[in-house]
């Protein structure tokens, strides 16, 4: 007969990793945790709403299946709460769509900068980040993919989809692009070991403006220093980048100071942005400052 426990009260706040049923690459990243951990299973209250859940015999993590896909989960955390599953921080393992068909691994926090919320969310509204765990992670997916010679680009994605609604920091680790991708299992173990190998260390955190969707400078910051970031806002979004829109970036990231990818920027953002920060009292740094400041002796 399976032991079922109960979560305990005392410090019952846990890094949470949510897996999705209909997902594939979900489900693969699911197959590789079970493994590299011991688990117990949860007993869930009635009409919880989850499928299933269980706690890594260490205490640190959580790990609980929906059977919806994760754009949809505004007001997770309080599901979780009054499951008896508070947590700390969020992980959704995830697949990463892209027609480009490119190997990718990528993390990325969530939010709708425009008017639309096609994929979850409300529009204009932002998610609080972890830049912490999304630099652990993504610096370990990179770290294991050498390791292993795979061939499978490590980026970090700017703010898109839903959830937006959760008053816990939570960040997406994805496997990308196609079907062949999610179900491969070295990219699911490499996502796996990734997310447990998790640190909340503080890191210094900038928002980031510009670039294309997979934002290539602000990863090699990411990667080469000792930075991290919480939102990223690309190119084709910087219209939508208002006052309310830009504090609440800084806000949700705990953001100390902005990042820009001037070279892809028009000089109406840069200016209308570099106000709106000055306002609210942060620098812009340029990526030869942040090297300088943040670099990592060799």
């Amino acid at each position: 007969m399976t032991d079922i426990s109960k979560p305990e009260n005392v410090n019952n706040s846990k890094i949470t990793i949510i897996c999705s049923a209909p997902d594939l690459s979900s489900q693969n990243i699911k197959t590789h945790l079970l493994r590299l951990r011991e688990w117990k299973p949860l007993e869930l209250p009635p009409e919880s709403g989850f499928s299933a859940a269980r706690e890594s015999a260490d205490g640190k993590f959580r790990l609980v299946d929906i059977e919806e896909i994760h754009v949809f989960q505004d007001g997770l955390d309080k599901k979780l709460e009054a499951a008896g599953l508070p947590a700390s921080l969020i992980i959704f393992a995830s697949k990463h769509r892209s027609k480009e068909e490119i190997n990718s691994l990528t993390v990325h926090c969530t939010g709708n900068s425009s008017g639309e919320a096609r994929l979850g969310g409300l529009p204009k509204s932002l998610a609080v980040a972890s830049p912490a765990a999304m630099k652990s992670i993504l610096s370990e997916m990179k770290r294991l993919v050498g390791e292993k010679g795979l061939k499978y680009d490590v980026t970090l994605e700017v703010t898109h989809h839903g959830p937006t609604e959760l008053s816990v920091p939570s960040i997406y680790a994805e496997i990308g692009s196609t079907e062949v991708q999610w179900t491969d299992p070295e990219a699911g173990e490499v996502a796996a070991k990734a997310i447990l190998a998790v640190s909340l260390e503080k890191v210094p955190v900038a928002v980031g403006f510009g670039g294309g969707h997979y934002a290539m400078r602000q990863t090699g910051l990411l990667l080469e220093t000792d930075i991290s970031f919480g939102h990223n806002f690309p190119k084709y979004q910087l219209e939508f980048a208002d006052e309310a829109l830009v504090r609440q970036a800084v806000e949700k990231s705990n953001a100390e100071f902005a990042y820009f990818d001037r070279k892809s920027m028009k000089s109406e953002d840069k200016k209308r942005i570099s106000e709106i920060l000055e306002k609210l009292g942060l620098k812009v740094l340029k990526e030869s400052e942040i090297r300088e400041k943040y670099g990592r002796e060799e």
